[in-house]
């Protein structure tokens, strides 16, 4: 299978965000439903029950496709999969739907539409949306953060300084929040991937002077209290720049109620290619019922164990007792100058940051493409990554408790999977 370009990261800051396509879906409809399967004793392939949900890129398309666990040996396959234009995908699951959308960042790829899915209860997508918000004025919607069943965030990339409201049971806009003010160099601050807790949503503010290049300004979030929608105080922080890149990454919570947020790729980049400039990757938290950064505590992962000039981090996720695991890149394993595809390249290597100890380290696992870097997920004691290696290409095990990694997937996908999510 031929694939599309994704989201930027080969070591050029130019190349590093290409984005891709995009085509629009139809109107709002709701599907007539289909009997469901009940399973039995043992149930066929059509009638187990999924738990789990990956997309991928084939062919300038995502492909959505739901499947039954991560069990040894397990092949995935197309057949009944969601398909939506090429960009940057979100997709996660609220309540009883999984909503998703092809994200145009800055304006380029993707398109302005978020999509309702209902799940049946065999773990099923139906067949066409059961809802769709075509967002007005094309704002460049890349993330959205939920607050609950009635209200939820939608964040702007390269448009108006705005924060959109919906709401997700009747997949209407509400209201816009202004953040024009906070904006550093334009009207626009950004904002970035955030997170609500205990009534507040932390929204970082990227200050992008476009989608290849940021400011040299301190790391900043907005604390808005979401019952009034008011923006209480901008926290910043000279240690690090650009939080919670759109699309890219973020934040993670861990079991003490503590947010950490990570800087993404332009940060990193951008103090590569930049140098003495200002720019700062980076690890920061905000405790527990508090509202400002902690003062005690800070991580670069370029300088961090296994990392490099360069290096940087994508897609979180946590894995308990201070241990949080993602894809790093490292320019020293880049080999092919000339890969549009980043199908050559197996620059990301499977990482686990101890933040209680303020460390870093490469799990043995192979390294892969970009493609499958933003692919991780936490099942039991187990983290999986999405990759692609010479051994094959789906989701490989690490096991927490044990320290061991495999060298072949577990899962097998029929192309490198770009997200996944529980169901």
């Amino acid at each position: 299978m031929k694939k599309s370009n994704l989201y930027g990261l080969l070591p050029t800051v130019a190349a590093a965000f290409a984005l891709m396509l995009s085509t629009s879906c139809g109107e709002n409809d709701t599907p007539t439903p289909k009997p469901e399967p009940k399973p039995g004793p043992n149930p066929t392939p059509e009638e187990a029950v999924h738990h789990y949900a990956f997309a991928a890129n084939v062919d300038n398309a995502f492909y959505i496709t739901t499947f039954e666990d991560f069990k040894e040996g397990l092949k995935t396959d197309f057949k009944g999969a969601i398909k939506l234009a090429s960009g940057h995908l979100f997709i996660e699951k609220f309540g009883n739907y999984v909503y998703m959308q092809s994200g145009s960042m800055y304006g380029q790829g993707g398109e302005q539409t978020l999509y309702k899915y209902a799940l049946s209860k065999t773990g099923r997508l139906s067949e066409k949306p059961v809802a769709q918000l075509a967002f007005p004025g094309s704002p460049n919607v890349v993330e959205i953060i939920f607050a609950s069943e009635t209200k939820a965030y939608a964040v702007t990339t390269g448009s108006r300084g705005q924060l959109i409201v919906i709401n997700p049971s009747t997949m209407t806009v509400v209201k816009e929040i202004d953040l024009s003010a906070y904006a550093e160099g334009d009207n626009d601050p950004d904002g970035g991937n955030g997170i609500v807790r205990d009534g507040k949503l932390f929204l970082p503010l990227n200050q992008a002077k476009s989608m290849q290049e940021i400011l040299p300004t301190a790391a900043q979030i907005a604390v808005i209290d979401v019952a009034t929608d008011r923006v209480e105080k901008v926290i910043k922080d000279e240690r690090a720049t650009s939080l919670g890149m759109v699309g890219h990454t973020c934040p993670v919570t861990d079991e003490a109620g503590n947010i950490y947020f990570y800087t993404g790729p332009r940060s990193a980049m951008m103090a590569q290619f930049m140098p003495g400039k200002g720019y700062k990757d980076g690890l920061l938290r905000i405790k527990k019922g508090e509202t400002d950064f902690d003062k005690d505590f800070y991580m670069s992962l370029q300088t961090a164990n296994g990392g490099e000039v360069g290096s940087y981090g994508l897609y979180m996720t946590y894995g308990g007792n201070g241990k949080i695991y993602l894809m790093l890149y490292k320019p020293s394993l880049v080999t092919e100058k000339d890969d549009p595809n980043m199908t050559k390249n197996r620059s990301f290597v499977p990482y686990e940051v101890d933040v209680r100890a303020k460390t870093g380290r490469v799990l043995p696992m192979p390294a892969t493409t970009a493609w499958t870097s933003s692919a991780i997920i936490r099942v039991g004691n187990a983290i999986y990554f999405g990759e692609q290696t010479s051994e094959g290409i789906g989701f490989y095990r690490y096991d927490m408790t044990t320290g061991k990694g495999s060298n072949k997937p577990t899962v097998e996908t029929p192309s490198g999977a770009y997200k996944v999510i529980a169901l």
